[in-house]
């Protein structure tokens, strides 16, 4: 297909919370029939069932790393890959989903996944959306975490002026800010975390104080922009685009979670994903927050084994 990938090693281990900077180059880089390469790593267990990590907003693969043990021990195997210009990707105009989207599959061809499961946090959802409403023959499952955010939902018939005009402009505007606030106002890994922790619950808060949890967030904060802002910007201005479908139009098993005390993801927009979406469900989960999942992902990826188990027997 005219695509090659450059392996570099098989260690499928989490980011070493103790590790240097520079210990955190991707395991794994893919090139694009384009000559750009795409970076990704690999978790939980090679033998497992295929899972694509979309990473949320702001962030990059090594954000997958918080869920190896889990899917080590359930049997997952996590395909985590950094978006155009974000970490160890190379940069490349995708100013909606579909052409990352499209690379994405390329990898999944190359790594033998006829059929794949696909896993987001928060922003990442938009792409995860995105690829099982285009691939419903190739997509078994859709896991989100903290749902996606709400501005994105697009269930209305037709759209007015205004709301085009908002969706036209407002991306590039997007990009504009992050640039200018990264140029004048560039955060250290430790003061992004303690802003976040403004906005957080108590539950979070307390999670974050954990410093190997401290440090993946330092990491995967300072690798997302490795390559300067031009990739984040975009990203972040994509999340920020009305989908180009409805809801209802994704028919795949969608699970998605979100903690109870989550204060940077609605419930609401749970909810209303979970209700027009024709095969979905929601849960959510007693005295976590936002980052309930660096505690409860045996819970999630074993509610996701149960039903994986389910549909193998009825298939026998």
């Amino acid at each position: 297909m005219g695509a090659e990938a450059q392996q570099k090693s098989a260690n499928l281990s989490p980011v070493n919370p103790a590790a240097s900077l520079e210990l955190c180059r991707p395991n794994a880089f893919f090139t694009l029939p384009s000559g750009l390469q795409l970076a990704y790593d690999e978790y939980g267990t090679r033998k497992g069932k295929p899972i694509i990590y979309f990473h949320d907003g702001g962030s990059s693969r090594l954000e997958c790393a918080f869920f190896h043990s889990s899917a080590k021990q359930l049997g997952f195997r996590l395909i985590a890959i950094d978006r155009p210009g974000i970490g160890g990707s190379d940069y490349y105009a995708s100013p909606t989903p579909g052409q990352f989207c499209g690379d994405v599959l390329l990898l999944a061809d190359y790594l033998g996944f006829a059929e794949f499961g696909v896993m987001s946090l928060g922003a990442g959802g938009i792409y995860a959306l995105s690829l099982a409403r285009n691939n419903p023959e190739r997509i078994e499952f859709n896991l989100s975490l903290a749902g996606v955010p709400g501005n994105v939902f697009n269930e209305m018939a037709g759209q007015s002026y205004a709301a085009s005009c908002w969706n036209e402009f407002t991306p590039p505007l997007i990009k504009l800010m992050v640039r200018v606030k990264q140029r004048f106002f560039p955060d250290d890994p430790q003061q992004s975390i303690e802003r976040l922790q403004n906005y957080l619950s108590a539950t979070d808060r307390k999670t974050l104080a954990n410093p190997k949890v401290a440090r993946i967030l330092a990491l995967d904060y300072t690798e997302a922009l490795r390559r300067g802002t031009r990739g984040v910007a975009q990203d972040l201005a994509v999340c920020f685009r009305k989908l180009e479908f409805s809801l209802k139009e994704i028919s795949i098993p969608t699970i998605i979670w979100q903690g109870c005390a989550d204060r940077l993801s609605r419930r609401a927009d749970c909810e209303y994903m979970a209700a027009r979406m024709p095969n979905a469900s929601f849960y959510r989960v007693p005295n976590r927050g936002h980052f309930f999942f660096i505690h409860s992902m045996d819970e999630v990826f074993g509610r996701l084994r149960s039903i994986e188990n389910r549909k193998a027997a009825i298939a026998a």
